[in-house]
């Protein structure tokens, strides 16, 4: 007998159960199971591996609402179950045909309402993002002229990381979070955690309807973002504000692919303004797009609607994020592709021609492949490899960078695209793995 003849019939699900229906239910469980244990593992207001602090203990605040459940999280733990969800992860995208519509919504919202519950996650960009925000509503000052040690008195200042260092994030985002100064330590730090989580299930929700329309599975398109360990995990559960920028990014895909070229390019401008990563989108939009004008109008009209707001509250100084953005290639973590590909060739891993190769060698793909945009038209697919290009030949590779890359891989219909992402979460996940020894 055929596997796909077999069928068991489970009393809480709705008609018989195949073969591979079944190991993509269990997947998926395999992944609710694994976050659960990763979120009530790091909940705790005791020192934890996956929730990084300066002092001896973690505050009820921060520990969040399941704190009184939490137990003490171990690095080895943590890589070992971050690891099994994403082994489940590969697993369910293997059996996606055999996935229900209803049982992937269903887990994308169960795991994205846990991560979003978790405290900061391996991480503390968050209190960055308060930390800018009472500087300039609370101190008066310029986050981008300014540092958190000019306001060193301030109660978030214990928990920041950058302490000297303004503001490296887009004045649309400054300017959105200013409103949180307002609601105390506690309310700033869970609405923006609200914010990431609803904002990942936004790009999800316009991720599957933009599959549709390209004709790809949207059940497929809807799990490889939703469901991907690091934007859960790292993205979500750091509440990063990469999520956030990626949001009016999709945005602008899905508007763009419903031939509101003008608005999709205004939505993009505005990924930006967030955030500089999603710079790289803008030229494959332009040159795909068969109504260019109107992508250059719709981008010019936000260009001016934000700077002139970002001039007025922040002034020059709100050009700085662009600037330091091209000062990242400079950084290093050794967690990067090129190190590890420098390790294997037996050259020194922090070797600036190392890094100067790297950077040449993705300028080069960059430029083929915006000719081979202008040429074909495959702006999803030519911005899809771009973003790649870049995240592999940085030195500097934080995990939740790799979200950038999903919802080009998810809608471009490009099969090799979507492996070569999945590879690239791969050796995010695998280059932890030295946690073990810790």
């Amino acid at each position: 007998m055929s596997s796909s003849a077999v069928s068991i019939r489970i009393p809480f699900l709705r008609g018989a159960v195949g073969l591979r229906e079944l190991v993509a239910l269990g997947a998926l469980a395999g992944m609710v199971a694994t976050g659960f244990m990763l979120v009530l593992g790091s909940a705790s207001t005791r020192p934890s591996f996956s929730v990084p602090s300066d002092t001896n203990g973690i505050p009820g605040w921060v520990a969040g609402p399941l704190a009184r459940y939490g137990t003490t999280m171990t690095a080895a733990r943590f890589i070992l179950l971050l690891s099994a969800m994403w082994v489940c992860y590969l697993l369910a995208l293997a059996f996606s045909d055999a996935v229900r519509a209803r049982w992937a919504i269903a887990t994308v919202v169960t795991l994205t309402l846990l991560f979003t519950l978790a405290p900061p996650l391996l991480s503390r960009d968050v209190f960055n993002y308060v930390d800018y925000a009472r500087l300039g509503v609370t101190h008066h000052l310029n986050p981008y002229r300014h540092g958190p040690i000019a306001a060193h008195n301030d109660p978030v200042f214990p928990f920041v990381r950058w302490r000297s260092t303004p503001s490296v994030y887009g004045p649309l985002f400054t300017l959105a979070s200013y409103p949180l100064a307002l609601l105390g330590l506690a309310g700033a730090l869970w609405t923006l955690k609200v914010m990431t989580g609803l904002a990942s299930l936004g790009c999800v929700a316009l991720v599957w309807r933009c599959a549709k329309r390209v004709g790809t599975s949207p059940v497929f398109a809807g799990l490889l973002v939703g469901l991907n360990p690091v934007l859960l995990v790292y993205a979500v559960g750091g509440a990063h504000n990469d999520v956030l920028a990626l949001l009016p990014l999709v945005a602008g895909l899905t508007l763009a692919l419903e031939n509101r070229w003008a608005l999709g390019g205004a939505s993009v401008f505005a990924a930006v303004a967030m955030k500089a990563t999603a710079g790289l989108m803008l030229p494959f939009m332009i040159l795909g797009s068969r109504r260019r004008w109107a992508v250059l109008a719709g981008m010019s009209a936000a260009v001016v609607l934000i700077g002139a707001v970002a001039f007025a509250v922040f002034g020059t100084a709100a050009l700085e994020p662009f600037k330091l953005a091209s000062q990242h290639q400079r950084f290093y973590f050794v967690q990067s592709v090129p190190p590890h590909l420098a390790v294997l060739l037996g050259a020194d891993p922090r070797s600036a021609t190392v890094r100067r190769i790297a950077e040449i060698a993705a300028l080069i793909a960059i430029v083929i492949l915006l000719v081979r945009t202008a040429l074909q038209r495959q702006w999803l697919s030519g911005a899809g490899w771009a973003t790649l290009a870049g995240l592999v030949a940085t030195t500097w590779l934080l995990a939740w960078y790799t979200i950038w890359a999903l919802p080009f891989a998810a809608l471009a219909r490009d099969r090799r695209l979507v492996y070569a992402a999945l590879s690239l979460g791969t050796f995010v996940i695998v280059s932890r793995l030295y946690y073990l020894r810790l």
